[in-house]
């Protein structure tokens, strides 16, 4: 015997159907306020889901009745909620149902559930195409998620926020709002955002959520702040019965909205949402009753402006402000301070410069503060961080000290970071600092950001026998970042450094005081193309390197195929390195190519708890630079060229386990009776390790090698153990470069 069951529905352009006999079924329903319909709803969850979803039917009748009142009256008979495991992401939206991805948290729930009944109305009912125009439905709906979620948790922190270590935030209390803005603050302070204007597969996949979901629904968030309630509510409603099921355009969106409140609103629909460009609002001087302010970004913009006399507000009046210098009176002759935007609902990229005063010390912007450890930009300070500091060597030995630091969320366009630390086995100060700034919102020409940096660095590179070797190194650098399209996600930079290092040898040797000193000077000039994203991700890098005693040039190269959804990979690696000019008066045993570094490299870039000189391969931290071989040797030492390759193969398992395998090869010149010959010698080398982290974290065990190799190894008399070699980059973990590092 058959049973059919058929379902009719009009007006909807999709369908789902979804089935599971775990499911637990909860019914209930919601009267429209507007015509008095009863609409019914459904939850249905397997049982071990069942403690967050015991709110299920409540959160699809609360999301029904926020959007009936705030968009249009939900036309339908019946909206149901299913609990689902996806691909997708949180939800995804059918007409009149949703299915919700796995979520432990209630309130979560909540806001992902509304967030997916809302696509009802533009994804649905309005029909508008988020595949040429994705901010039309996920952004506007993001808007009324956030709307939704302050009226029902005002307050609260936001659910996405609350998954973040707290440590990132300070004792900040993170909202929607404000997780939302720091989201779109992540590339945008970067120069890597994008305009949520543009079609679906322009975006980078980080930019489709921060840019059309989130800075979409901040820009609406701010027109709904300068029109009030009431009158933005009105031009939705328009829109929507103009509109609905006619699949409307952006220009058809704007221009309802700009009919109903009577308002030029291409502040918020071309600067906000069709551009890139960002919205600096800096408060410059306050004196008589007349504000001066500076308006960078779009020609003119609505700004709030609230006035204080001591601590009191005496209230907000919404100006426009005109591109570049404007001045603004209404509502300001008995105020003593001014601050711009003291609600934070435009999208005004800093407003740590919004504040003025008519007398005093530090009159414009932010006072400083002094916080511990890290946090969150916070709009009325300019914070400075701190922290205790410690770290070891074996030159320097136990050291202690404090970081002093700048950086925070989101990044900013000056930057600094200080450590001074005291070694007790060398007996003197030691550490680094660096300084930063970013021009970041170039918006012409070949370059996207411009970096102009200064480092200096000093600690002890060798402390034996009462005798103390040790360097400093300053480092200024600019780099330039290419414009470029970024659905492509390819980048390219060029960068130009110098190097000066100072190295002294202090001590007594034989009842002799030693003061020795050298100064080496070095220009870099670095080309980098990288591309993150992808299942081949790639970095391919040009270097050349001068100095008094050689010109020297590389070219280094890392490709990877990543071949299953753990990311496991297959990595080759390929350098080659070429002299163009020595001095042999000036030259040095260290300047030259080898397969095996260890714990040495010429320019101090390395963090190595036990710095050798070159040669000395005792020690078994090592890094993966010139010929990256594991195996420790001192074959690949030449003053002409020398070329590598590395293979490293994740074992398709959850054991972080990887097989490598390298080669290399470099010209030997032997002297003998008959003359001066040069052959070209070939090494290789393979084994197993450990991956932690990759290429800052790795444990590496040697199984063979060439002969050669076999021979200098038994020669030294290293045994299994001491063969082992690990990779520890402790400049690949600086915490401080986490938010620069991360890909648009």
């Amino acid at each position: 015997m058959t049973k059919t069951l058929r379902y009719v529905q009009d007006n909807v352009h999709d369908f789902a159907w979804i089935a599971d006999k775990r499911f637990i079924v909860r019914k209930g329903e919601v009267t429209l306020p507007k015509s008095g319909r009863t609409v019914t709803t459904w939850a249905m969850y397997t049982p071990k889901n069942a403690p967050e979803w015991r709110g299920g039917v409540d959160y699809v009748g609360q999301a029904l009745l926020s959007y009936s009142k705030w968009v249009g009256e939900y036309p339908y008979s019946a909206c149901t909620a299913v609990d689902g495991t996806i691909a997708a992401g949180g939800g995804m939206e059918y007409p009149m149902i949703t299915i919700i991805g796995e979520d432990d948290d209630p309130m979560a729930l909540d806001e992902v559930i509304a967030h997916e009944v809302g696509h009802n109305w533009f994804y649905g009912m309005l029909g508008s195409n988020e595949r040429d125009h994705p901010w039309m439905d996920e952004g506007v709906n993001s808007f009324c998620e956030l709307r939704y979620m302050n009226e029902r948790y005002p307050g609260k922190m936001s659910t996405e926020a609350a998954g973040i270590p707290k440590a990132a935030f300070g004792d900040r209390i993170i909202g929607h709002h404000d997780f939302s803005e720091l989201a779109y603050r992540l590339n945008a302070r970067k120069n890597m955002d994008q305009a949520p204007g543009l079609h679906s597969s322009c975006f980078t996949p980080q930019n489709y959520g921060t840019d059309v979901y989130m800075k979409t629904s901040l820009a609406l968030d701010q027109l709904f702040a300068y029109l009030g309630e009431e009158r933005f509510d009105a031009c939705m409603h328009a829109y929507f019965d103009r509109w609905h099921h006619k699949h409307p355009y952006p220009e058809d969106m704007k221009a309802v909205f700009e009919e109903v409140s009577g308002k030029d609103l291409d502040w918020c629909f071309d600067a906000l949402i069709n551009d890139d460009r960002k919205v600096d609002i800096k408060a410059l001087r306050f004196k008589n009753g007349t504000l001066r302010l500076k308006l960078d970004g779009p020609d003119r913009f609505p700004v709030p402006v609230t006035a204080y006399r001591g601590t009191d507000s005496l209230g907000t009046v919404w100006d426009s402000a005109e591109g570049g210098i404007s001045y603004l009176t209404a509502g300001l002759e008995q105020a003593d301070r001014v601050r711009i935007d003291a609600g934070e609902r435009t999208l005004d990229i800093d407003r740590r410069n919004n504040e003025v005063r008519s007398s005093g010390l530090l009159r414009r912007g932010a006072r400083p503060k002094l916080r511990f450890l890290t946090g969150a930009e916070r709009a009325e300070e300019r914070t400075t961080f701190w922290t205790p500091a410690v770290g070891y060597n074996a030159h320097d030995g136990f050291m202690a000290g404090i970081a002093v630091h700048n950086y925070h969320f989101p990044s900013q366009r000056f930057e600094y970071a200080l450590l001074p630390l005291y070694g007790t086995g060398s007996a003197r100060p030691v550490g680094g600092a660096r300084v930063e700034y970013h021009f970041d919102r170039l918006r012409s020409g070949p370059f996207r950001n411009v970096l102009l940096r200064g480092a200096f660095q000093s600690f002890s590179a060798y402390n034996q026998n009462d005798i103390i070797g040790e360097y400093e190194k300053w480092a200024p650098q600019v780099r330039f970042d290419l414009r470029r399209d970024l659905s492509l996600s390819t980048g390219h930079s060029v960068a130009l450094r110098g190097i000066l290092i100072n190295e002294r040898v202090l001590g007594e040797f034989e009842g002799q005081r030693i003061s020795n000193s050298e100064a080496y000077n070095y220009e870099e000039l670095r080309y980098d193309i990288e591309r993150r994203a992808g299942l081949n991700p790639f970095t391919l890098n040009l270097t050349a390197l001068n100095g008094d005693a050689f010109t020297r040039m590389s070219v280094e190269g890392d490709w990877s195929q990543i071949y299953d959804t753990h990311k496991h990979r297959i990595s080759l690696r390929l350098f080659a390195g070429s002299f163009l000019r020595t001095d042999d008066a000036k030259m040095e045993a260290r300047m030259g190519w080898r397969y095996h570094l260890g714990a040495s490299d010429l320019l101090y870039d390395h963090l190595f708890i036990n710095r050798q000189g070159i040669g000395e391969i005792t020690d078994q931290q090592m890094s993966k630079d010139q010929g990256g071989f594991k195996t420790p040797n001192s074959f690949g030492t030449s003053d002409t060229w020398m070329a590598a390759m590395n293979l490293e193969l994740d074992a398709p398992f959850r054991l972080p386990l990887v097989f490598f395998a390298s080669a290399g090869a470099a010209p030997v010149t032997t002297v003998s009776g008959s003359g001066r010959s040069t052959r070209t010698e070939f090494q290789y080398e393979g084994g197993i390790g450990l991956r932690v982290i990759r290429d800052a974290v790795e444990v590496w065990v040697p199984l063979f090698a060439s002969p050669d190799i076999n021979d200098q190894l038994e020669l030294r008399d290293f045994d299994f153990m001491e063969r082992i070699r690990i990779v520890f980059a402790l400049e690949r973990m600086d915490p401080t470069r986490a938010l620069r590092n991360l890909a648009p």
